[in-house]
């Protein structure tokens, strides 16, 4: 199956085509940024404090390896299920539900903290349900986004959103810690008062979210030269992702990133906390990487329109890789601070070209579950990471387990350099074209095969 989109033609109903406002004066991706904002706010604080609530609860990293492991098995088993969810449903209603439940399990958990009633095992039974809550949700604000914005406006989209990711990530563990050290009880409440601002703000996407939708359908009955349809199924997506040289190359890269990534502030976390570090100290770890990524966002924009996405994705993965291999040859914390803030210095970039194209290349009812395999692909095989950092700060200390991350990390810049699909990724004007070749036939939803028909005109 492929799919075209013809340019100078409005993706979606809530954006106007021409001309193209400012992302900033759109009212609809002010609402869209409020509601993923609070959304990752939330998950950060959520992020930070919950791992070292279990390692104070268990006094064991294995255990605490093991149980985080649990949750990101939880996630990952749900993805999937989300993202074709999203496809089929209103993702207006989907971002309300999963915000309200998010508020709701960790507005119980601060009840039960500072009540000093919560038993371990519920504990992480907790934890789990807001694992499962973020599999099957939390795909839905990034399909979303794709509805909301033009085309032509997601690379700088996604430029944009990285710069939002950085202040986020300066202030959310910074924050996580300070809220933590009034308490768990606490930090928690502020994770249910900020999911409740993403569920408001859900609210108020439903009307421009569903004429989007209803724009869609009407492009798709008229045969207008929309979009082609992408059966419904999580297999019929994975299928059209993995069917694309390009995107397949771009999933083992994620996958391999984010293990080494998230078992090295994993261990990061786990081992400053076991040299007994304040948590405050232990935050700066994160706000380390913040301020790289918005120093590193200031120039994303730029960078992502005047170089080959391609070839801008292997040098900002090298420069991620080389900087986190040197992180554990010294445990100083100005040394792993230095080089935290060098190595993220490339995020932005990266994720805006990466993101951006996959975002550009998928079918609009295909935008959920390409959204959702990006993520399971990046979760599948995370729940080794932070048993292995258990294992590893254990066995071998903390120096070595961030090299052996670093390494993994390393090794994804080097894959990319050999692969000539992820080197040949060209600049945003022309992602669709080249992720959309022409074949003489192309399959319907349903398998069946159409007649040869002409490209969709390209910029």
């Amino acid at each position: 199956m492929t799919t075209t989109q013809p340019s100078g033609r409005p993706e979606t109903a809530a954006i106007d085509a021409s001309p193209l406002p400012p992302l900033r004066a759109q009212k609809n991706y002010r609402r869209w940024l409020m509601a993923d904002s609070s959304a990752l706010l939330s998950g950060g604080i959520y992020g930070f404090i919950f791992p070292l609530m279990l390692l104070a609860a268990t006094g064991s990293p294995v255990l605490a390896g093991s149980l985080a492991a649990l949750g990101m098995a939880a996630r990952a088993s749900v993805i999937l299920a989300g993202g074709a969810m999203a496809d089929r449903t209103d993702k207006a209603r989907m971002i309300v539900i999963g915000s309200l439940c998010g508020a709701a399990v960790t507005a119980a958990l601060a009840l039960g903290i500072g009540s000093g009633s919560l038993p371990v095992p519920l504990l992480c039974l907790a934890h789990v349900l807001m694992e499962l809550r973020g599999g099957y949700f939390g795909s839905t604000t990034n399909a979303a986004l794709k509805d909301l914005v033009h085309p032509k406006q997601l690379g700088r989209a996604m430029a944009a959103n990285q710069g939002r990711d950085s202040v986020l990530m300066l202030g959310s563990a910074p924050l996580g810690g300070v809220l933590l050290g009034f308490g768990g009880g606490i930090a928690l409440l502020a994770v249910a008062v900020l999911n409740l601002f993403a569920a408001a703000s859900g609210f108020a996407l439903r009307r421009p979210l569903r004429a989007a939708q209803q724009s869609f359908r009407d492009r798709g009955e008229a045969g207008t030269g929309g979009e082609e349809k992408v059966a419904h199924g999580i297999l019929a997506g994975m299928h059209w992702c993995f069917s694309r040289p390009q995107l397949r190359a771009l999933l083992i890269l994620i996958t391999v990133v984010n293990i080494g990534v998230n078992g090295l502030m994993t261990a990061l976390i786990y081992g400053l906390e076991q040299r007994s570090e304040a948590p405050w100290i232990i935050g700066l770890a994160s706000t380390c990487m913040g301020a790289g990524m918005l120093i590193g966002s200031l120039a994303a924009t730029s960078l992502i329109e005047k170089f080959r996405s391609g070839l801008l994705a292997c040098n900002c993965l090298t420069l991620l890789g080389a900087a986190m291999l040197l992180i554990g040859f010294n445990t100083n914390l100005l040394w792993m601070g230095s080089m935290l803030l060098l190595s993220f210095l490339s995020v932005p970039a990266l994720n805006a070209a990466v993101g951006g194209y996959f975002m550009a290349c998928v079918p609009q009812d295909m935008s959920g579950r390409a959204n959702s395999l990006i993520t399971f692909m990046a979760l599948a095989a995370l729940p080794l990471a932070p048993l292995a950092t258990g294992l590893g700060l254990e066995w071998v200390g903390m120096g070595p387990t961030l090299i052996f991350f670093g390494a993994l990390v390393s090794l994804a810049a080097i894959l990319a350099w050999l692969s000539p699909q992820v080197r040949g990724i060209p600049r945003p004007g022309h992602w669709v074209a080249a992720a959309s070749p022409a074949p003489l036939e192309r399959a319907s939803s349903d398998g069946s095969q159409k007649s040869p028909a002409p490209a969709s005109p390209t910029e």
